[in-house]
């Protein structure tokens, strides 16, 4: 399934001078291409190969580009969710102050592959380690505001083409249960453990770290997802990024919120996108300023005030704690593995000291909530 792209714009030739100014001017955008400074992308974790494209004359850019036939879309179903939602118009009319940099989308004949230009916005994505009380209280106020827009609208969501949600879940848990012993290490779950480059070396790493009872914990809740899965799904859903980490977004001001790489987007409770920043940003990758997670609640409580301005008597809190923990839980099972990155490589006792108390105190978590709304 790849809704709406069998109609775009056929190009083939290069990433080079002639292609951008032809993009540019697909978008609407006036510029002399003088020429084009192609370089790999290669730093993050990418799932598709990114270039960046600089011209001293018309600006800089960035090229992703999407196979048309993937090894995902065997678990995926929904195809190249990126540029089908913005074929969509999804992520071309993203609610105040959300936006996304995305100006052109092509189909590449002899590559048989999407080309989907996008503004620069690297110099808004914060740095590692830094912790902006006043960036993240507007990237997650416009976080309210797309959720908002498609809270409990099932049918508008069924027809989007989303990752759904026991999808999105099983690409994680699957993988992680088949390197733990539990299921077979064939097919899709293959493809996820050979192209997913972080998992095979982290996720042994993590199970040793959790010890043999935790451990067990942990593969039960990958192998045996069913029920907290199903409580998911009871949940309010709406449409969520899926994906939303320091890499991913670019708070360049209070009126421009830039959000990229929707590939995950999904129909979940509007909780998991901010469990997922949470467990990434809080939990496994701190910021350096000697605060705990407790000390970020502020953050919370601002997206939930807006989330009732918009959705008013529709928003129930207790409804909306109850969705926090399961999602939370949601991607302890899908990224727990990122606690232990410390340890893969070289690392001091220190480092190894730090990561156990992380590891133990998630852990813990995990089993409050599961004592607490799935027992």
């Amino acid at each position: 399934m790849n809704a709406g792209l069998d109609d775009l714009p056929v190009i083939d030739g290069e990433p080079d001078a002639a292609y951008l100014a032809k993009a540019l001017r697909r978008a609407g955008r006036t510029a002399t291409v003088d020429g084009v400074e192609v370089t790999a992308l290669t730093g993050g974790r990418q799932s598709n190969k990114v270039l960046s494209l600089k011209s001293r004359s018309a600006g800089a850019y960035v090229l992703k580009t999407f196979p048309r036939s993937s090894w995902r879309d065997a678990i995926f179903e929904a195809g190249n969710v990126e540029p089908a939602l913005w074929t969509a118009g999804v992520t071309r009319d993203l609610p105040p102050p959300l936006n996304c940099p995305t100006i052109d989308l092509v189909h590449h004949a002899a590559r048989d592959e999407e080309w989907m230009l996008m503004v620069d916005v690297s110099h808004g994505i914060m740095g590692r380690g830094v912790y902006d009380e006043d960036r993240l209280n507007w990237l997650f106020g416009a976080l309210a505001g797309l959720h908002a827009r498609y809270w409990e609208k099932n049918e508008a969501l069924a027809s989007l083409p989303l990752v759904p949600l026991e999808a999105n879940i099983a690409y994680f848990a699957e993988p992680a249960a088949a390197l733990g012993g539990r299921v077979p290490v064939d097919g899709w779950v293959k493809d996820v453990i050979e192209n997913f480059v972080v998992l095979k070396p982290f996720l042994p790493v993590f199970l040793d770290v959790l010890g043999t009872a935790d451990a067990n914990f942990y593969l039960d809740l990958c192998q045996h997802r069913a029920d907290w899965v199903a409580a998911l799904a009871e949940l309010p859903q709406t449409l969520v990024h899926g994906d939303i980490r320091r890499a991913n977004v670019a708070p360049l001001t209070a009126g421009t919120v830039s959000i990229f790489d929707w590939d995950l987007a999904s129909c979940a409770p509007a909780a998991s996108d901010l469990t997922w920043y949470w467990f990434l940003q809080f939990w496994c990758y701190p910021p350096n300023d000697g605060l705990d997670i407790a000390n970020r609640e502020p953050l919370r409580e601002h997206y939930v005030e807006r989330l009732v301005e918009l959705l008013a008597p529709r928003f129930d809190r207790v409804t909306f704690d109850r969705s926090w923990d399961l999602c939370w839980l949601k991607v302890f099972v899908q990224l727990g593995f990122c606690l232990i990155d410390p340890l893969v490589g070289k690392h001091s006792p220190e480092d190894a000291e730090r990561v156990r108390r992380a590891v133990r105190r998630a852990v813990d978590e995990a089993k409050r909530i599961c004592d607490v709304h799935l027992r």
